[in-house]
This record gives structure tokens, sequence and C-alpha cells, in this order.
């Protein structure tokens, strides 16, 4: 392995991301296994990858009005409808989503209040984490370095 002075800028650039984004990434770790303790919605969404995606899925803007059906859901997320509908009749009865009450819409699913309120602290967490790590500053160079490559690669 190289000497760190033998590294040339995008190599350092690139490592200091590395480090960057593992020590964000084990911090998060650490506060996920704090909030599992502390709250029963954080513990179900936290339990696999899946109900994270599908927590991350329902709370989209753009179906928030009228809501997603299983198979919408399904489909986006490229996941087994017959998992999507466990997951569905689990938040349901959970209090975490709820049926569209419009008779024309009723197959559609819609995250509750609490559910998108929580999703929006947690999106907060992650930026002022980030930004308040010291990491962006000192990592930040290595994503400006691919947009670089990429327009001169595009050029």
């Amino acid at each position: 392995m190289k000497q760190r002075n033998e590294y040339s800028i995008e190599e350092h650039a690139k490592f200091d991301f590395l480090d960057a984004q593992a020590r964000f990434e084990l911090q998060l770790f650490k506060d996920r296994e704090r909030w599992i303790k502390e709250s029963s919605m954080s513990a179900y969404f936290q339990s696999t990858r899946i109900k994270a995606a599908f927590a991350r899925q329902i709370i989209l803007w753009e179906h928030r009005e009228l809501g997603q059906t299983v198979k919408m859901i399904a489909n986006d997320l490229e996941i087994p409808r017959e998992t999507i509908s466990r997951i569905v009749t689990e938040c349901h009865a959970a209090g975490y989503i709820y049926r569209n009450l419009d008779p024309d819409y009723q197959r559609y699913w819609l995250p509750s209040e609490k559910l998108v309120d929580d999703m929006a602290k947690y999106a907060e967490y992650i930026a002022i984490t980030w930004l308040n790590s010291g990491f962006y500053e000192s990592s930040s160079i290595y994503p400006e370095l691919i947009k670089y490559r990429e327009m001169k690669r595009k050029a």
C-alpha cells in the first residue's frame, strides 16, 4: 500500500470521502440502534431494508394526495406484491398508513401524519448530522472531482 504522501490529489479526495462516509454511516448505525430501543415505529421500519424502503416510498410527495396501491409500490420498489401486501397490512394495523377515503381510490394507501413527520425529522437529522460532522467540508472535493470528470468525458 502506498504511503499517504504518495497519493494524488484525487486519491486523497477519494479516501477523505471514503473516511467521511464510513464515519457518518457508523454514527447513523449507532443512532438507529438507539432509536430502535426508543420508538416502536423506528424499530419496525429499521428492522429490514425493505421496510425502510417502503417508508420512503409511501411518503413521496408525488403520491401524498391520492396515495399508492400495493401494485404501484411493489412495481416501484421491485419487490413481490405479497411482501408489500404484508407490510401494508402491518403498517395499517399499527396506524402508520391509512386507506384513501375517496370511493374511487379505496385501494390507495396514504402515510399517516406521524409517519411523514418522523421521516421529515429524520431527513433534517441526516442533513444536520452531516453538516455538523465536519466531514462535509473535508470530503466535498471528491464529488466535485467526479462531476468535473463527467463533464470532461461528455465534452
